[in-house]
């Protein structure tokens, strides 16, 4: 007699595999990490009914930029005051420097979290800082030659695995089985061919290396990126490093170096989507064959560990083809905006005659008389304080003790200056101004 407990289970979970169907970030995050490094690992792929046409109709920037449509993000430089849209979003994503997570765990927080009434109803700003360090020769292998041959060690068995137990299945005539297994071995196929024919192409190769050798003494070429959603968003994505390589990365499109094989790879993707979609509707209210369904979930499940496993032990696998490694800081937690702002203000970063020196806080504040006063004010604080070794604000104008603004000023920029001065943020900070030419090997903020 038939168990109805285990027929209802068997019911219910044959609609199981459907539900990612309604993703499309798997599609487009695993062909991009194909393209940019050949230490990559592919896991199972799902797709919905919209990606077929953005797959048959695939170009690089579509794909590396914003594959979803959605409303791309800005950036704000501070050494030019300029705003532009985000490029390479889906590139800056994967490698982990576009991060969205409010910084509740591990957090650096440079204040005291009851300050006052005033500062109980502000909002909490928090600033993701990453440093482009130069290189100043190409990188090789970098000792990671054997993790190549376990990508694609992995790789092969992801191919076969599915495979012989298409052969098992088509032995027992379960063909919905052999077409949803020969679906996982043809998108690993189609990736892996993807992986070893394609590489990223970067603007300014011919710069980069030029400023690789170089050293930017007296501030000459360095910038800062500030990038967020919308300006009035509470996470900022902080980008410092040569002006040629955050442009790069932020500005100018990456290019892919066989366009035409992304086209048919992207293509043949699509067609395999469907074929998998349609084999697994085929099983829907069928009990006795909804096995074939969950063995596809746990295979897709298995598959996802590989790339996770390498991501955890190889995470700046991303950017092997550009000409810097990128410093990730922990997440940093001010009180409200203007502490941030004024943190963002004091990275190193080039002047130029032409820009007022916050011409890049346009995006955040109006430029009214208010906001000046306020930018005298931090200004002012900086040249008698901030210049101090120690962390956090010592000193005090005598003409202003009393001036509650100036007092929330100087509050803010101990906030800052304590940000500054943190370990986690010191010791990268230093490492970066080394890199650069700033300071000697010895030398200390």
């Amino acid at each position: 007699m038939e168990n109805p407990v285990l027929s209802s289970i068997l019911t219910i979970t044959a609609y199981a595999p459907i539900v990612l169907f309604t993703e499309s970030l798997r599609v487009q995050r695993t062909m991009v990490a194909s393209i940019l490094t050949p230490r990559s690992i592919a896991p199972a792929i799902t797709g919905c009914a919209k990606d077929f046409h953005r797959l048959w109709h695939l170009d690089d920037a579509q794909l590396l930029g914003n594959f979803m449509d959605e409303h791309a993000a800005s950036v704000t430089s501070v050494k030019h005051g300029s705003s532009f849209p985000l490029q390479n979003q889906t590139v800056l994503q994967l490698g982990g420097v576009l991060r969205r997570d409010m910084g509740i765990a591990g957090a650096i927080v440079p204040y005291e979290p009851v300050v006052g009434k005033s500062f109980q109803t502000r909002r909490e700003t928090v600033v993701h800082l990453s440093f482009a360090i130069p290189h100043n020769e190409r990188r090789g292998n970098d000792g990671y030659c054997w993790l190549q041959g376990v990508c694609w060690t992995v790789t092969f068995l992801e191919f076969a695995v599915p495979i012989a137990l298409a052969s098992y299945m088509a032995i027992w005539r379960h063909f919905t089985g052999v077409f949803l297994m020969i679906a996982i071995s043809l998108s690993v196929l189609i990736l892996a061919v993807l992986r070893s024919s394609t590489h990223p192409i970067i603007a300014n190769q011919s710069e980069i290396s030029k400023f690789c050798k170089d050293t930017a003494t007296g501030l000459s070429t360095l910038d800062v990126h500030v990038i967020a959603d919308h300006w009035n968003e509470g996470n900022l994505n902080v980008v410092c490093g040569y002006t040629s390589h955050l442009h790069a990365l932020t500005n100018i499109p990456f290019q892919v170096s066989r366009p035409r094989l992304l086209l048919w790879a992207g293509r043949g993707l699509a067609t395999v989507i469907l074929l998998q979609a349609a084999s697994l509707a085929s099983l829907i209210g069928d009990k006795s064959n909804a096995w074939l369904s969950l063995s596809w979930l746990a295979l897709y499940i298995l598959m996802l560990a590989p790339p996770w496993i390498l991501n955890a032990y190889h995470p700046e696998s991303a950017y092997e083809n550009y000409a810097a490694t990128l410093t990730k800081v922990p997440p940093i937690r001010f009180s409200c905006r203007r502490a941030a702002l004024v943190f963002i203000s004091r990275l190193p970063s080039s002047t130029q005659a032409y820009v007022g020196k916050w011409a890049w806080t346009n995006v955040f504040m109006p430029d009214n008389t208010r906001r000046k006063l306020w930018q005298a004010q931090v200004d002012e604080l900086d040249l008698l304080t901030f210049e101090e070794k120690a962390p956090g604000v010592q000193g005090q104008h005598p003409s202003k003790k009393n001036d509650p603004e100036y007092l929330k000023s100087k509050t803010l920029l101990r906030e800052a200056s304590a940000a500054y001065h943190h370990p986690q943020v010191l010791q990268p900070l230093l490492a970066y101004k080394r890199s650069v030419g700033l300071c000697s090997a010895s030398a200390s903020i």
